[in-house]
């Protein structure tokens, strides 16, 4: 089984948080829409209901600010209501990071086996101290993985936003944008059943609607870095191989740079 994940969100019908303000903005696709906590030390739960029995494997806590070392989160489930099933105990609330690099900015993600439910809670602590956490983006789904991994060629490419005009005294005149990532990446075994999966999540999401693609899941040094919130970008058609086997090229770019979003910065 490849470690490439392609997730679409499913849709949720109602978010609520214990407490903080702004819970609606975990669902709008702008990570700088942010739920922002009221208090550090204890657990501010996040409780979201699909509105019908849904089956998730993947969930996704974005853009944190600033996730201290310390700060833990869990995760349960129900049918009739939260908490009747422990998806995760608790864990560290950021990623792992490259060593020696811990930005303010990171993420919460969990990948595991396939769980059935209506509610679902995420109960957040930020380490006693430091400054009340900050939340951009919360996604939730059952993601796709391919049999076969991708194939060799495929990276990452920085996206600078901003502009650089040079000037007739030699400088430049420059207008800073945002920097982010786009990754590009080639699945070149896909079985008919996978293409069929993949077309579908393609229409569903087009150019212009967000998820959640991962490089790969494991919960080893550069995790941050795998884990890509954005749109697909240019898509183009599937070349079809041979009987049974299809090659498909997709890249998608980051809805917004990791070090951009800061408390409070809405809309």
């Amino acid at each position: 089984m490849a470690n490439l994940l392609i997730m679409a969100p499913l849709p949720v019908a109602a978010v609520a948080a214990s407490r903080g303000t702004g819970a609606d903005n975990l669902l709008s696709p702008d990570p700088r829409e942010v739920w922002a906590d009221s208090a550090v030390g204890s657990a501010a739960t996040i409780e979201v209901d699909f509105g019908a029995v849904r089956r998730i494997d993947t969930v996704f806590l974005g853009h944190l600010f600033p996730p201290a070392d310390g700060a833990t989160w869990t995760l349960d489930c129900g049918f009739a209501a939260h908490g009747e099933t422990m998806i995760a105990g608790a864990a560290p609330l950021r990623v792992p990071d490259v060593p020696g690099h811990a930005p303010a900015l990171s993420h919460a993600f969990w990948h595991g086996a396939p769980v059935s439910l209506r509610y679902l809670r995420l109960a957040v602590t930020q380490a006693a101290g430091a400054a009340p956490l900050t939340a951009g983006v919360l996604l939730a789904g059952l993601a796709f993985q391919p049999r076969w991994n991708r194939e060799w060629g495929g990276g990452r490419r920085p996206i600078d936003s901003g502009s650089a005009t040079q000037l007739s005294t030699g400088g430049f005149a420059i207008a800073e944008g945002e920097r982010k990532s786009a990754w590009y990446w080639t699945l070149g075994d896909l079985e008919d059943d996978e293409l069929d999966v993949l077309y579908d999540i393609t229409l569903d999401r087009g150019e212009t609607r967000p998820l959640l693609v991962v490089e790969d899941p494991a919960s080893t040094a550069g995790l941050r870095r795998r884990l890509h919130y954005g749109l697909f970008q240019q898509l183009r058609q599937y070349e079809r191989q041979r009987l049974g086997r299809t090659r498909w090229e997709l890249t998608l770019a980051e809805c917004s740079s990791d070090e951009a979003v800061l408390p409070g910065m809405t809309g």
